[in-house]
């Protein structure tokens, strides 16, 4: 195992986060020309948004790994902790987004955009479609973990009580998310679980499988479940996910991505995180190739690092203030790279010690 001294901590998966956010930016500037590489490569790079799908995967693997056990678990000082690490840069950021209309004497101020700011900042504007996209657009997947952060003890605590509700509980909430739907559907509240294209895509109900498969790679690697003499993993898993993408890419037509169809979305959602990413996330763990120097390397674990700020900021008044010339491959690497400098930037002067800080706090009063 590539772990470091401390067991809970994985480099390799570190340094993957710099790979989620880069495929995360692909897919919102995609730099293909389609008259140079053609439609297939095109609508491929489109379909990037599945490095959302490795974050998901990643944070069901890190919060399982850690916590799973439940031994001398503190749920206050457990959400402390992960408020201290999501919410700070979160509502700066939003913040900073909500007032910029001032600069143009924009009155923010009223009662639409009042709700639609506490919306954003209390992590429930994920839950609307039509507030999803509002102020650090991006964010919407924040909802999704924020609710795995809250549920998942719960998660834990009926696992080790019987271990079919690894199974159960994916699928009730799938159920339930299903039932939201077919209510609430019929009315009109700023698209709260308006349909089910928006529960499988933006809710945590139609992500979970993502959480629990990370989840279930977890307890793999932390009770060493397979020990077979099997190198190839990595490799696999990096092939396999390639091949999900493509077949992804397939569904998309008249402008929408390929998870706007349901096969895309079961292939998005269950067959990409349990074949492809699980396998790698395994791989890059246990097996000492060029992919695990790589994504270990202290580079991409910087990268990884900052790469929740260069995801928070990648749209928005940062990535505005440098306007791009043209939509080609060179102004899109220039945007890329400035940007992942202001990360860094923001990491290391804002992120880093504000989470250091509270995290100190946190200890000293719980």
């Amino acid at each position: 195992m590539n772990a470091t001294n401390n067991n809970s901590y994985f480099p390799e998966l570190t340094g993957v986060r710099a790979l989620a956010v880069l495929l995360v930016y692909l897919h919102h500037y995609n730099p293909i020309d389609k008259n140079i590489f053609g439609e297939t490569i095109y609508k491929l790079v489109q379909e990037f948004h599945i490095g959302v799908t490795l974050f998901f995967v990643l944070s069901g693997f890190l919060i399982g790994y850690r916590y799973s056990e439940m031994k001398n678990f503190s749920f206050k000082k457990y959400m402390l902790f992960r408020f201290a690490r999501i919410y700070p840069m979160f509502f700066i950021l939003s913040t900073i987004t909500f007032l910029i209309p001032l600069i143009y004497n924009e009155n923010v101020f009223e009662l639409n955009n009042l709700l639609m700011y506490v919306f954003n900042i209390t992590f429930l504007k994920g839950f609307f479609d039509m507030l999803k996209f509002t102020l650090v657009s991006q964010s919407w997947s924040l909802t999704v973990e924020e609710v795995f952060y809250v549920l998942s003890p719960l998660f834990f605590l009926l696992i080790k009580r019987k271990q079919i509700y690894f199974f159960l509980i994916p699928i009730t909430l799938i159920c339930f998310g299903l039932l939201l739907v077919s209510v609430f559907s019929n009315f009109n509240f700023y698209g709260f679980f308006s349909s089910y294209e928006f529960m499988f895509n933006y809710t945590f109900f139609g992500r979970c499988l993502e959480f629990f498969i990370g989840i279930g790679l977890s307890l793999i690697v932390k009770k060493e479940m397979l020990n077979f003499n099997f190198k190839y993993f990595t490799l696999i898993g990096f092939f396999i996910i390639f091949v999900c993408v493509f077949f992804i890419s397939l569904f998309s037509e008249n402008g929408l991505y390929g998870v706007h169809h349901p096969f895309g979305i079961l292939i998005n959602t269950l067959v990409l995180p349990l074949f492809g990413i699980a396998p790698f996330f395994y791989g890059l763990i246990h097996e000492k190739t060029i992919f695990s120097s790589f994504f270990g390397s202290k580079l991409l674990v910087l990268l990884g690092k900052s790469s929740y700020v260069f995801y928070l900021i990648h749209i928005g008044f940062f990535r505005n203030i440098f306007v791009l010339k043209d939509d080609g491959i060179w102004s899109y690497l220039y945007l890329f790279v400035i940007l992942q400098i202001i990360s860094i930037i923001l990491f290391k002067t804002i992120e880093e010690p504000i989470n250091d800080y509270l995290r100190g706090k946190f200890k000293r009063n719980i």
